[in-house]
């Protein structure tokens, strides 16, 4: 059979009770409260010795040049190199020249190759590129000349793909050219002469399916050198910068140095009553 246990029993020394959390508070809540001030007042330092960070973010399109697929005679726009080769760049120290550590003021090749964070887009082949500076201008600055030094060695690894697209064009027009001047030299014979007129008509017939050929492969080739298929790497937007600071956080910081106080000043309080108490023992 359950007994019942009477309110006023006594309880197990293990266990921590309301009443022993009460009493907890109201003993150290001095401690609990210098606690809290100390983390305040290290918070507020903490944000007021740390220099501000504005941080600059541009979003841009790599470069692109138009390729026939290999299934079809459709075109698209194929990246000059893969967005995740593209990526590995920033990471380089040798990526960056002096005149972008004038720009961004920073001290090494290799600081800068640490502070220029790039990512892809989520769910497209766009890239967006941000830098933090004590300054919005610096910020911006940094940002220009990451971009800038990006679409020049897009712009290189572009040149030879789109010279050969131009060398094709060249020919494409040569041999149309050609053939529509043979089929009028083939149209006139055929109109003029009456031997072997079935043998003229069927050169001609042939020869025009070859000059449609060639007009359609023409057109598909001025296409594939035209925006958007074949085009620099650009920026979506301006870039951006926020009017305020990025860093430090305040709210944050603040809310962590208080919470960070209550707990330190509750544990040394702890610890002290404890000490005391087993002194009195």
């Amino acid at each position: 059979m359950n007994t019942l246990t009477p309110i006023n029993a006594p309880q197990d020394d293990d266990e921590i009770s309301l009443w022993d959390i009460v009493n907890f508070l109201k003993d150290g809540w001095r401690w609990l409260a210098g606690g809290v001030v100390a983390g305040a007042v290290g918070a507020v330092g903490f944000v007021l010795v740390t220099p501000s960070q504005f941080e600059a973010t541009a979003i841009v399109q790599p470069a692109t040049v138009g390729m026939p697929t290999t299934t079809t005679t459709t075109t698209r726009g194929a990246e000059v190199e893969p967005v995740i080769q593209t990526l590995e760049r920033f990471k380089l120290p040798t990526f960056y020249d002096e005149a972008m550590l004038q720009a961004c003021q920073a001290p090494s090749r290799q600081a800068l190759s640490g502070s220029v964070k790039a990512s892809q887009v989520k769910g497209n082949a766009l890239i967006q590129v941000s830098y933090r500076a004590p300054t919005a201008a610096v910020a911006e600055a940094c940002v220009n000349a990451v971009v800038g030094q990006l679409t020049q060695s897009q712009t290189a690894i572009a040149e030879p793909l789109i010279k050969t697209l131009e060398e094709q064009l060249v020919l494409t027009k040569k041999q149309l050219t050609e053939a529509e001047g043979f089929q009028g030299q083939l149209e006139k014979r055929v109109t003029s002469s009456n031997d072997g007129v079935s043998l003229l008509m069927l050169n001609t017939f042939s020869k025009r399916e070859e000059i449609v050929r060639l007009q359609k492969l023409l057109v598909e080739q001025k296409v594939q050198l035209s925006p958007p298929l074949t085009q620099p790497m650009q920026m979506l937007e301006p870039i951006y910068v926020p009017e305020r600071p990025v860093a430090p956080k305040k709210l944050p910081v603040l809310a962590g140095g208080l919470f960070g106080g209550l707990v330190l000043g509750g544990l040394v309080f702890f610890v002290r009553r404890s000490w005391l108490e087993r002194k009195s023992a």
